[in-house]
């Protein structure tokens, strides 16, 4: 019987975390990725967000398509984009050849562009006759948009993208995967909640790439993909794979145990690029919704053909509640009523009778014994003299 349960708490175990491996960027991250896009789009393009998403924004839904890979497990490779072995050379350019039914990331992107564009650029064969809305596509491609930008997305089949690279961090053992996709988010959050919760996720802050990428996207359109594709791909190689202090391979720095040990030095240098690609991701984000957004205008449809997705009612139920932390408790809560005509009326005629009786109360106080008395003596000098 023991033996048994042990078999099964294994194998869920494995269930877990196979299904926690299909995301990229934690919930925080995509959710910081979100924010920096939202901050760049115009009135025009916030609008049809608001409206396509049913009053949500891109830091709402900057996750959602990983909450599809729980309900149809086949999507997880849309968020991959499998490099060869480090060992073939150096990369500078994104490969993009292990794509088999155009299920790939880069495939993806261009699949969802293309819908919202009237284009074909790539098609996916969804299964069960599923047709997803143009309010999907637009989730997905925020999604994606953010995917991209996390280099082990770029990985090698070989390390099955970094998850094979056992790394030790801070006395944890996890892998080179797991910390460009939530170590270092959740270190960041731990060491300068302040910060991370703070008004860092701005286009501002990455204002001359956000510029250079308008103009150049204006120009080239989804050629702009494949470039900014090349571009994570290259960095994957040179400062991931390599140690970019050290100029060596993870792979040749690997202690006996096969372990990868992180240094703070080496942290602090991925944490600055992280935050740096977070910062860009949300602005390309931001540069291709505005483009669809505004050429689209009134011609997308809202509503879903992926309902019922794992952790979705959760998340509306959270939304009516307490405001969260950080940025998001900074924006109203939707679907929250006030309290108002009678009900309003009462509640505010208790709150003034509390407030008069404290402010008497305090008075009272004020004044002590001694002017109470003075004002009695005074009353009764009056009356007697109103006797004479």
């Amino acid at each position: 019987m023991l033996l048994m349960s042990y078999k099964a708490m294994m194998t869920l175990l494995v269930f877990v975390s196979l299904i926690s491996m299909a995301s990229a960027w934690d919930k925080e991250g995509h959710e910081a990725i979100g924010m920096t896009a939202m901050s760049a789009l115009d009135q025009t393009a916030t609008a049809q967000v608001k409206h396509l998403m049913g009053g949500k924004d891109a830091a709402d839904v900057a996750a959602w398509a990983h909450k599809v890979n729980k309900k149809y497990p086949w999507s997880t490779e849309l968020h991959f984009q499998r490099q060869p072995s480090v060992k073939s050379g150096r990369w500078t350019k994104a490969d993009l050849s292990d794509c088999k039914d155009n299920r790939c990331l880069m495939k993806a992107i261009l699949h969802f562009y293309g819908r919202l564009t009237g284009n074909n650029f790539a098609e996916i064969t969804w299964p069960d006759g599923i047709k997803l809305t143009d309010a999907d596509c637009l989730k997905y491609l925020i999604t994606l948009m953010g995917d991209m930008h996390q280099p082990l997305h770029f990985g090698t089949a070989e390390t099955d993208v970094g998850r094979n690279i056992s790394v030790l961090f801070r006395g944890k053992s996890t892998t080179l995967y797991d910390i460009w996709d939530k170590d270092i988010t959740q270190a960041v959050i731990k060491d300068s909640p302040t910060f991370w919760w703070g008004g860092w996720t701005h286009v501002g802050r990455t204002r001359v790439e956000y510029e250079k990428d308008k103009e150049d996207f204006k120009q080239e359109h989804e050629k702009m993909l494949q470039k900014w594709a090349d571009e994570t791909a290259e960095f994957a190689y040179d400062s991931v794979y390599r140690n970019p202090i050290s100029k060596k391979s993870i792979l040749d720095e690997l202690d006996r145990n096969g372990v990868f040990r992180l240094s703070e030095q080496l942290y602090e240098t991925w944490k600055r690029e992280m935050l740096s690609k977070m910062l860009v991701a949300g602005a390309r984000t931001a540069v291709i919704l505005n483009s669809i957004l505004h050429h689209r205008e009134g011609k997308l449809q809202s509503g879903t053909a992926v309902s019922h997705l794992e952790g979705e009612e959760e998340e509306e139920e959270v939304s009516k509640g307490p405001p969260s932390r950080g940025r998001k408790a900074e924006l109203p809560k939707r679907g929250k009523r006030s309290t108002q005509g009678f009900s309003a009326f009462l509640i505010n005629l208790g709150i003034g009778s509390v407030a008069i009786f404290g402010f008497l109360v305090l008075m009272r106080i004020w004044a002590g014994p001694d002017r109470t008395s003075q004002a009695a003596r005074e009353k009764k000098s009056t009356m007697g003299k109103a006797q004479v």
